[in-house]
């Protein structure tokens, strides 16, 4: 039986150096995470599509807004 001997990993050739910091002004974070199945994902989706919100994101936060006025929230939720 030979033993051959095994080839050597490619080294990585991209270094490059990291690019510049992102404005803290924009970084936003994750404020919430929804658990869901992909069916409720796939309508929510297409509800968005209908409402032509720019994203899912979008729709969620026009319809938290929408709710909290519905229920008598008294203090005004700030832009996303």
């Amino acid at each position: 039986m030979s033993v051959g001997l095994m080839a050597e990993p490619k080294k990585s050739k991209s270094k490059s150096k990291p690019g510049p910091k992102p404005d803290p002004s924009r970084v936003r974070g994750a404020a919430t995470l929804v658990r869901s199945t992909e069916a409720w994902k796939r309508a929510v989706e297409a509800f968005a599509e209908f409402d032509r919100a720019p994203s899912v994101s979008d729709l969620i936060d026009r319809a938290v807004v929408a709710y909290a006025r519905e229920r008598g929230y008294e203090k005004p939720i700030p832009k996303r």
